[in-house]
C-alpha cells in the first residue's frame, strides 16, 4: 500500500555536543508533563544479548561488501579470486551470477548490502562495446535489484600491470558514451561508480599507453564519469593527489577543497571521493601516498588533505591479500579518522583467498575488543554495545566493531510527542538521535514521519530542510571525537478528515529513488533494540518505530 502524503507546518534541526558518558536512560514512557500530554520516550542501543545481537545490523550504502567480476557471459574461465574459496565445487567453474549472489547471500548475517562489481571490458580495447555486453550487464545489475542489494561499480580492461593490450582514450570516452544510458536506469542500485577505466585493475596506474602519465587524459575521463553520473552520485579516486590532478585540469577546472558549505552541491570536486586499495598495507597504504614524507600519518599533506575532506565524501578500501598482521583496533581508528563507509570483505579472509589462506579479517574475528579499548582510543560507544542482559560488561571482537560502524549508525536518544491529538490539529514531534559510525550517509535521502493504523494504511510527513548527510557522527576537525546529538523538532498537520483511533508514529527514511522507494531492503533501520521495525504485509516500507498515539475527538 502506498503512504498517503501529507505536508507540514515547519521543522527545526538542531546540533548539541554529548559526552561519553550521558547515556544512561530507561525505554519507558516519562509520563505526562503538567498541563500537558505528551510522552517521552527515551530508547536504547543494541547489546550482543539481544536478538541478533551478535549479527550486523542490515542496512544500505554502508558497510562490508563482497566482491566479484560481473557481467560477463555465461561460463567464461575464472579470473583472480573468483568464485570464492567458500563456493568451489558447489557453483560453475565458469562465470555465473551465482558467484556473487551466494557469496552476499552468505555474508547477510554481517549485514552486507553491497557488491563491489568489475566489469571488464579488454574485449574491446578497440572496439565498441556489443550489444551483447550491454544486456548482460543490465541483467547483472537486474540480479542485483532482485536480492535488495547496491553495487560498487567499476569498468577496467587489465587484469595485470603487464601492459599486454589496453585502450585508448578514444575508446574509453566512446565506451563511456554507450553505457551511459545503462548507468543512468540502474542509478538508484548504483552506491557509486569508481573511476576505474585506467591501467591494471582500473587503478590509474601502469597502463598499456600510459594513460596516467596524461593529466589532460584522466581529466578528461573524470569528466565524462562525472557527466554519465546523475548529478546525485559520486565517482572515486584510487590516490588523493588524483583528484587535485583532474580537478586542476581545463576539463574541470574546479579545484577547491570540500567542507561543509561546498558539500553535496554538485561541484566536481564535491563528487569525487577516494578508494584506498590499499588499506594499512605498509608504511605508505600500499602507495597511496605517492607524494613525499611517504607515510600514512598526519603530518603527510596527501594524508591530511583527505582527513580534511573525507567527512563530506565517500570513502572506501580494501586489504591487501597477503598481510595478517594488521590489527582491528589500528584498523578502527583510521577508519574513523578517515570517515569509512565501505571496507572490502574479500581481501584478506580465508573464505576468498584463492587457497583459503587465513588473513587479518580472520583474526579481526577471533580478537576480542573491550570498551576500555574503545574508550581509550576515544571510538563511539553505543549504549549497551558492550553489555550483556543484566547490565556486566563483555567484550566485542574487532570484527563486529568494525563491522558495525562502517559508515552511518544511527541510535535513536529519545522522542517526545502527544498522547492523543484531533483531526485537523497540529502533531509535534521530537526525535534527538547520535550517529555512532564512522562516517555518515553520502547519496541523498529523504526524511518522513509516519502515522501507521490498525489496518497498517499510511499517512506520511515529509521533513523538510533536512539532509541526513549532514549527520555527523563528530565535529570534522574535532580531535577529543566529541558525539554530535542530531534534534529534530516537527509540526505535522494532521488531516481534518483522519479516522479515530490508535495509531504507531514512525520514523521512516526511504530510498530517495521513486523506483525503490516501497522496497524495505533499501530503508535506513536504526540502531535501537527497543525500537520496532515496521514492515507492511508485501515486507515494503520499512519503518522506525516510535510509539503509539490515539486520535480523537
Amino acid at each position: 500500500m502506498e503512504p498517503i502524503s501529507y505536508q507540514k507546518s515547519s521543522c527545526k534541526v538542531l546540533l548539541i555536543i554529548l559526552s561519553f558518558a550521558a547515556f544512561h536512560v530507561a525505554c519507558q514512557p516519562s509520563g505526562q508533563k503538567q498541563g500537558t500530554q505528551t510522552q517521552t520516550m527515551d530508547y536504547h542501543g543494541i547489546r550482543p544479548a539481544d536478538p541478533d545481537g551478535r549479527n550486523g545490523l542490515r542496512n544500505p550504502e554502508r558497510g562490508f561488501r563482497n566482491q566479484t567480476v560481473f557481467a560477463d557471459p555465461p561460463g567464461t574461465p575464472a579470473w583472480g579470486p573468483n568464485p570464492a574459496f567458500h563456493l568451489k565445487g558447489r557453483v560453475s567453474p565458469g562465470y555465473s551470477d551465482d558467484w556473487w549472489i551466494l557469496d552476499a547471500q552468505r555474508y547477510e548475517k554481517h549485514g552486507l548490502t553491497m557488491v563491489q562489481t568489475y566489469c571488464y571490458l579488454d574485449r574491446f580495447n578497440d572496439r565498441p562495446l556489443s550489444a551483447e555486453k550491454l544486456m548482460l550487464l543490465q541483467k547483472s545489475l537486474d540480479k542485483l535489484r532482485e536480492h535488495g542489494l547496491k553495487a560498487v561499480l567499476r569498468f577496467a580492461y587489465e587484469k595485470d600491470m603487464k601492459r599486454a593490450g589496453g585502450p585508448t582514450l578514444e575508446t574509453i570516452l566512446g565506451h563511456l558514451e554507450q553505457l551511459a544510458p545503462v548507468i543512468r536506469e540502474n542509478a538508484d542500485i548504483i552506491y557509486l561508480l569508481q573511476a576505474g577505466l585506467v591501467g591494471a585493475w582500473g587503478e590509474w596506474h601502469s597502463s598499456t599507453h600510459g594513460l596516467e602519465k596524461d593529466h589532460a587524459k584522466l581529466a578528461a575521463i573524470a569528466a565524462k564519469i562525472l557527466e554519465v553520473l546523475p548529478e546525485s552520485r559520486m565517482t572515486q579516486v584510487r590516490v588523493p593527489k588524483y583528484k587535485r590532478w583532474v580537478l586542476s585540469q581545463p576539463a574541470l577546472n574546479a579545484y577547491q577543497e570540500v567542507n561543509s558549505r561546498t558539500a553535496h552541491t554538485g561541484t566536481p570536486a564535491a563528487r569525487i571521493g577516494f578508494h584506498n586499495d590499499g588499506f594499512l598495507a605498509g608504511n605508505n597504504d600500499g602507495w597511496t601516498w605517492t607524494e613525499g614524507p611517504f607515510h600514512a600519518n598526519p603530518g603527510n599533506p596527501e594524508f591530511d588533505y583527505m582527513t580534511r575532506e573525507s567527512p563530506y565524501l565517500a570513502v572506501s578500501g580494501e586489504l591487501f591479500w597477503g598481510d595478517d598482521t594488521i590489527d582491528g583496533l589500528r584498523a578502527a581508528t583510521r577508519l574513523r579518522l578517515h570517515h569509512y563507509s565501505v571496507l572490502s570483505l574479500a581481501h584478506n579472509f580465508s573464505e576468498r583467498h584463492p587457497e583459503g589462506k587465513p588473513g587479518a579479517i580472520d583474526r579481526w574475528m577471533q580478537v576480542p575488543l573491550t570498551l576500555d579499548e574503545v574508550r581509550k582510543a576515544r571510538l563511539p560507544v553505543s549504549d549497551g554495545y558492550f553489555e550483556d542482559g543484566s547490565g556486566i560488561t563483555v567484550p566485542r571482537t574487532q570484527f563486529e566493531y568494525i563491522r558495525d560502524h562502517l559508515g552511518y549508525r544511527l541510535e535513536l536518544q529519545s522522542a517526545s510527542f502527544p498522547l492523543t491529538v484531533k483531526p485537523g490539529s497540529v502533531l509535534t514531534v521530537k526525535v534527538s538521535l547520535i550517529n555512532r559510525g564512522f562516517s555518515t550517509l553520502h547519496n541523498p535521502r529523504p526524511l518522513f514521519f509516519v502515522l501507521i493504523d490498525d489496518n497498517d494504511k499510511v499517512i506520511e510527513f515529509r521533513v523538510e530542510d533536512t539532509d541526513p548527510r549532514a549527520w555527523q557522527p563528530f565535529q570534522p576537525g574535532d580531535e577529543t571525537y566529541q558525539p554530535l546529538v542530531q534534534k529534530i523538532e516537527d509540526q505535522l498537520s494532521v488531516p481534518t478528515d483522519l479516522e479515530l483511533g490508535r495509531y504507531r508514529l514512525g520514523l521512516w527514511m526511504p530510498d530517495a529513488s521513486q523506483s525503490i522507494r516501497m522496497d524495505s531492503r533499501y530503508a535506513v533501520r536504526v540502531a535501537n533494540r527497543d525500537v520496532p521495525w515496521w514492515t507492511n504485509a508485501e515486507g515494503g516500507c520499512g519503518v522506525n518505530i516510535l510509539g503509539e498515539i490515539q486520535v480523537e475527538q
